[in-house]
């Protein structure tokens, strides 16, 4: 026995050499020791710059070939990452639905359809959180987001109703948004983003994307009111029109104000003759009412005689509270449970990864918060900030990361209260780096000098097409986590750049991370 002892361990000695000969690099550091000293010298060197006494920075650098941290520096410390907040949604619906998933936005009809044509009940569009209901494709070569006059998924909605054979509505145009809670903004948004398309209000229906264009033209004559087009048109909103064309020389100044019902826009200043139009996106105050109202708009115009209103079905917080919390409970009896055989259309999304390349390249608030309430739903029955933290959560145990060095306020981060760790999205991007659909992620993501938010950064740098990241931008806030892929090495790097509280201009800050990219993009691979 004590033979045959000493002969197996020989063979696995053996077979342990044999095993360090042939795969060196898996016991190597990927890099060069002289490259790592070189660029955490050169880091520190740019973060220290008495530019940035004022600024706070968090940072960690690691190699994805052995998880080897090539630069640390306050990788623990909690800070708001702005839109660097996405990457959580983005990687949690992925690895939850895939890149395939498809929403799917059903319409129905209450009462009876009787042998002319005549509903004697209503038409109800229900929401289901689809956030791209226009099917709009990413295109790198437009760099501004276009609304339409009318919404490609409203027109084919009234186009299903007219082929049912509908031509008398004898009821109301209902649209049902109880999938989510009534909650449309993150937790701690300013007031002053709730005016504009960016920070557009969540819903389950998202026609237009929440946001309509106000377009200003000058009028013929100096001195002659402006001329104000809203596009789509808005039920309830009463324009006031204040500003004044005005001679060249004087210049374009213009300010737009809201009241806080949102049906009031005040709109003044002054505009010069000659100046060329002037757009501005703002959110839709209340995206239930205007699903009905386009839908309603729709049927008419394809002479469907209706008798009744738009109205809404949306589930109001108070109306689901109990002991002062939120009952799912209540909450889910809410829900109206609709008879199939009464089912006219369904409007299918495109794949779920069509709109996660303009949610992550473009920085599209809205998907993000969305998707955040539809893991919510999709877990729990209701979409709520709650129950969508609650579903992250689960994503994030899952990935490896400890929800409570973590704090979640909205989907998008708008919220100044989000923060993040740069060793948790660190964590996140090698955990997606291994994911199925971590490929599908990486795509999704803009790329340094190409395309998306970072279409005009790091341009004829080494980082040039090698950066594949997440931007992140507020008010003393500015953000950049993602991959980046060495010019001489198949392998990739992952990395989290936040920095808060610079008193230095945005673009200074936002080259210095450029920087930092480079450096990581010219590492040399052993």
């Amino acid at each position: 026995m004590n033979n045959y002892c000493q002969m197996w361990f020989k063979n696995f000695a053996a077979l342990l050499l044999i095993l360090y000969l042939t795969y060196p690099f898996k016991l190597q550091a990927a890099f060069p020791e002289t490259s790592r000293f070189s660029l955490k010298s050169s880091i520190t060197s740019l973060i220290n710059h008495p530019q940035f006494n004022s600024a706070f920075w968090g940072i960690q650098i690691v190699s994805l070939q052995n998880n080897e941290i090539l630069f640390t520096y306050n990788e623990k410390k909690r800070l708001p990452p702005a839109s660097g907040m996405k990457l959580l949604v983005s990687a949690a619906v992925l690895d939850h639905w895939g890149k395939d998933y498809q929403f799917k936005t059903p319409v129905f009809f209450e009462g009876r359809l009787d042998k002319n044509g005549r509903l004697l009940g209503n038409i109800v569009l229900v929401g289901k959180g689809d956030p791209n209901l226009e099917k709009r494709i990413y295109q790198p070569n437009v760099k501004k987001r276009i609304i339409y006059k009318t919404s490609a998924f409203i027109e084919s909605i009234a186009d299903q109703i007219f082929k049912y054979g509908i031509r008398k509505i004898e009821g109301d145009i209902i649209a049902d948004t109880t999938l989510f809670l009534n909650e449309p903004f993150g937790r701690n948004w300013d007031y002053e983003d709730l005016l504009w398309g960016y920070g557009a209000p969540c819903s389950a229906l998202a026609v237009h994307e929440n946001s309509f264009n106000v377009s200003v033209f000058s009028g013929e004559a100096i001195g002659d009111p402006a001329i104000i087009e809203i596009n789509p048109k808005q039920k309830k909103l009463d324009v006031i029109n204040k500003v004044t064309t005005a001679p060249t020389e004087k210049g374009t100044d213009i300010r737009i104000g809201r009241d806080p019902t949102g049906t009031v826009l005040t709109v003044s200043g002054n505009i010069s003759k000659k100046s060329p139009l002037i757009s501005y996106f703002l959110s839709i105050s209340d995206p239930a009412l205007h699903a009905a109202s386009s839908l309603k708009l729709s049927l008419e115009k394809r002479g469907i005689s209706i008798s009744g209103q738009s109205i809404t079905r949306t589930l109001n917080p108070l109306e689901v509270m109990e002991e002062g919390d939120l009952s799912l409970e209540k909450a889910r009896q809410k829900q109206i449970n609709y008879f199939p055989k009464n089912q006219i259309s369904n409007w299918y999304s495109l794949p779920l990864i069509e709109s996660l390349k303009i949610l992550l390249k473009n920085s599209h608030n809205l998907y993000a918060d969305m998707l955040l309430r539809g893991l919510g739903a999709e877990k729990s029955g209701v979409g709520t900030l709650t129950t969508g933290f609650n579903a992250i959560g689960t994503f994030l145990e899952k990935a490896g990361i400890a929800k409570a060095h973590l704090n979640l306020s909205d989907g998008s981060g708008l919220s100044r209260t989000n923060l993040l760790t740069p060793e948790s999205i660190v964590r996140l991007l090698q955990f997606m780096d291994q994911h199925p659909q971590g490929q599908k992620f990486l795509e999704s993501l803009a790329i340094a000098g190409k395309d998306g938010t970072l279409r005009h950064r790091m341009n004829n740098s080494s980082a040039t097409g090698r950066v594949f990241a997440k931007t992140g931008s507020l008010r003393f806030v500015s953000s950049l986590c993602g991959y980046v892929q060495p010019l001489n090495s198949n392998e990739k790097i992952a990395f989290a750049i936040i920095v808060n509280n610079y008193a230095v201009s945005k673009s200074k800050v936002n080259q210095t991370i450029d920087n930092i990219c480079s450096l990581m993009a010219d590492l040399p691979i052993l």
